[in-house]
């Protein structure tokens, strides 16, 4: 059995990613709402109904909206969120009937466990949101199997070494690609936004990302990662392909193999079962392209 990581929305207009063991999600993030959310779980045969828990990077509205958090209530399913989030938080309809129906848990910058088994551990990251975590995730297929280890960072403008040894030997590594720098100064943003955008609070460039996933992968074992995911890519500044490119050239610079994957805006991808075995997988590329005219997507592979 596997334990199923999937990414169902990543960019500005929205994030989410959904983590299945044992038939029990974990959503990170609740940046879509319900309906949507519901689609694109329905996409992978998932639903509301097996999700056991949700987890909050922090607050900025791409990633929680208070529809979803109203959803949560309904179902009964507990958020876990910084305690510094509440404020924020406490500004949405949805998180009041989250309250009223005793569905808030905190965390702080200790490891916790999920009612189901799955171990958080929390990483603080450097981003204008108020208190942002990225995390590393811990989740068994079984109560006897080895545990798939996979590293989630989506907000942050800059990491350190301390980032990159929390996600040390993740069998899926999912860190932000958000822009190409040359692209993000050349974009006729207002000067504020750039200047925020390439800060150290802001977000990760194509090149600071290839840096933490270089960083991890020295740090790992031979084969342990196996996956790349690319997240939070800028549709205006910034290309899938310059952000693949900048990935695969710090996997080959290490001698690693690993499959990398841009997640996408506006479909459930990548969509990947994923198992504690050591198999050497393929180098390759996957990722879809995001057209500005229609906005409909495809995929492409690069070998």
């Amino acid at each position: 059995m596997s334990v199923d990581f999937t990414v169902l929305a990543s960019g500005s207009r929205g994030n989410a990613a959904l983590i299945r063991s044992g038939g029990v999600g974990l959503l990170i993030d609740l940046g879509l709402g319900p309906r949507v959310m519901a689609a694109r779980m329905s996409e992978v045969s998932a639903g509301w109904a097996g999700v056991a828990s949700a987890l909050l990077t922090h607050t900025h509205g791409d990633h929680v909206q208070s529809a979803s958090l109203k959803m949560l209530a309904s179902h009964g399913i507990p958020l876990y969120c910084h305690e510094g989030h509440r404020a924020e938080l406490s500004r949405h309809a949805g998180f009041k009937y989250l309250e009223r129906a005793d569905c808030v848990r905190s965390f702080d910058e200790r490891p916790f466990l999920t009612p189901d088994g799955k171990r958080i551990e929390p990483i603080v990251l450097s981003h204008d949101g108020g208190p942002t975590f990225g995390f590393r995730i811990e989740a068994r297929s079984s109560r006897r199997g080895r545990p798939v280890a996979i590293g989630y960072l989506a907000d942050t403008g800059c990491w350190t070494r301390a980032t990159a040894d929390c996600l040390t030997d993740v069998n899926v590594l999912g860190v932000e690609f958000n822009h190409d720098v040359e692209m993000q100064r050349r974009s006729g943003r207002a000067p504020y936004l750039i200047a925020r955008n390439l800060g150290n609070r802001g977000h990760l460039s194509n090149d600071q990302g290839a840096g933490l996933v270089s960083a991890v992968l020295e740090r790992s074992a031979r084969r342990t990662v196996r996956h790349v995911v690319l997240l939070h890519l800028s549709q205006q500044c910034n290309l899938p392909a310059l952000a693949i490119n900048a990935a695969k050239a710090a996997v080959r610079d290490r001698g690693a193999s690993a499959r990398i994957h841009a997640a996408s805006q506006w479909i459930p991808h990548p969509h990947l079962p994923v198992t504690p075995s050591r198999r050497q997988p393929t180098v390759a590329t996957a990722f879809p392209w995001e057209s500005d005219a229609d906005e409909v997507p495809f995929r492409l592979t690069v070998e």
